[in-house]
């Protein structure tokens, strides 16, 4: 507790000072609790003794409609897999995003590595992520005024390929984490001539916290929040989970002051090994411009670690957000 309070107030303090609102470039996730290695390369293999296997599916503003189509509604998709190397005191863990968000569409594959040391009252961890970020424009969504229009070449595909590298540190124990990452640190430009449609990969840094508090015998409080910003500017989600005797769990959540969001998930089968999350979205700004509601869905799926030679632990949702 004593390393982790100055870590958490000093990133909280470095991030609250920064103003509101933030360009989103990567994509957002309501249960973003379960999907920590994305946002944080150092939280590969923390966050359970087993390897996990996860899919998430993101329908944003159910329903809006474009312009010229009937269907404008967002979509992105999310698979990761994570396992920790406990002789080796490492994570390993491999990501990919779908983000088709209208006009582009963002395609990336990363490979994450943490090293972790135990510190007291917990065990604390450094992480890097490498890997390739592909954005491209949907040109069959394009609508030009003028067929000669050199911005537009008929069956030219834009498209753009760039390196990406992450890195963050992360702290746990039974009743709480945090971590602190940065992501985009090359800042990549993506390639598209003098007329490109594509604005670069910035940098961008995130901070995360979350506990746990037993209430009852059968019932723990889990609130944690999420940090985002550009240093430009800030976002944040705020979500308070109740954990049903480590079997059931309900929820509800905050963005900002643009959505309201419920979350609800169970485990089943054998030592609770299989995840099923929901999440729903409710737009409270500019729903004229938007449309009112977003969904996700989430499973997954955990096993033995790799090369493990002890049986599977026991999957405890109590005191960890996996």
């Amino acid at each position: 507790m004593q390393l982790i309070k100055p870590l958490f107030l000093s990133s909280l303090l470095f991030l609250i000072t920064l103003t509101s609102g933030i360009a989103q470039q990567d994509p957002q996730f309501t249960q973003y609790m379960f999907s920590k290695p994305f946002h944080n390369p150092a939280a590969v293999g923390m966050t359970s003794d087993n390897a996990e296997a996860s899919l998430l599916h993101r329908t944003q503003w159910l329903g809006y409609e474009g312009t010229f189509d009937d269907d404008g509604t967002l979509n992105t998709q999310f698979f990761s897999l994570s396992a920790p190397i406990q002789s080796k005191r490492l994570g390993v863990g491999l990501h990919i995003v779908n983000d088709d968000v209208g006009l582009l569409s963002n395609l990336e594959a990363q490979v994450s590595v943490s090293y972790y040391v135990p510190v007291k009252n917990g065990t604390l961890s450094f992480g890097l992520r490498g890997g390739v970020y592909d954005r491209s424009v949907n040109t069959d969504r394009l609508r030009f005024v003028n067929d000669q229009d050199p911005f537009f070449k008929s069956g030219e595909a834009m498209n753009s390929i760039v390196p990406d590298v992450s890195a963050g540190i992360y702290y746990q124990n039974e009743r709480l984490y945090a971590g602190v990452a940065a992501k985009h640190l090359l800042e990549s430009d993506f390639v598209g001539g003098i007329n490109s449609p594509f604005s670069a990969l910035g940098m961008s840094f995130n901070g995360m916290f979350g506990m746990s508090f037993d209430v009852t015998n059968n019932v723990v409080l889990q609130p944690s929040v999420l940090l985002k910003s550009d240093l430009n500017s800030l976002s944040f989600d705020f979500t308070l989970l109740a954990n049903l005797q480590e079997w059931v769990y309900v929820g509800a959540g905050v963005r900002e002051i643009e959505a309201l969001s419920l979350l609800a998930g169970v485990y089943v089968l054998k030592s609770r090994t299989l995840h099923i999350g929901y999440a729903f979205d409710y737009t409270l700004e500019n729903q004229t411009a938007k449309a009112p509601t977003s969904h996700e869905i989430l499973l997954s799926f955990s096993f033995s670690a790799f090369g493990s030679k002890k049986p599977s632990a026991i999957r405890t949702p109590r005191y960890r957000h996996d």
